[in-house]
């Protein structure tokens, strides 16, 4: 299990995310959590406004060249720069 639940929330809004083909609002987001009760309305607040970590120049990700646009599925053109 992930140490900090506010990363497990933001992994499970990914999720659903990717797995609509409509954008889900804040509200649509906020009353699924709670009407699971997977965790307050504070703390989904904060999951989903909070900026994401910053990482070290080494390990950021980086888009092959190319003028395409990616998508989330199109996670093999997607590289870890060393």
């Amino acid at each position: 299990m992930l140490s900090d639940p506010i990363t497990l929330y933001k992994l499970m809004i990914l999720y659903m995310l990717d797995h609509v083909n409509f954008p889900l609002t804040n509200s649509q987001l906020t009353d699924f959590f709670l009407d699971h009760e997977y965790t307050t309305y504070f703390t989904l607040q904060q999951a989903l406004n909070e900026p994401p970590a910053m990482r070290s120049p080494k390990r950021a990700m980086t888009l092959s060249p190319s003028s395409e646009t990616t998508s989330p599925r199109q996670s093999s053109r997607i590289s870890t720069a060393t």
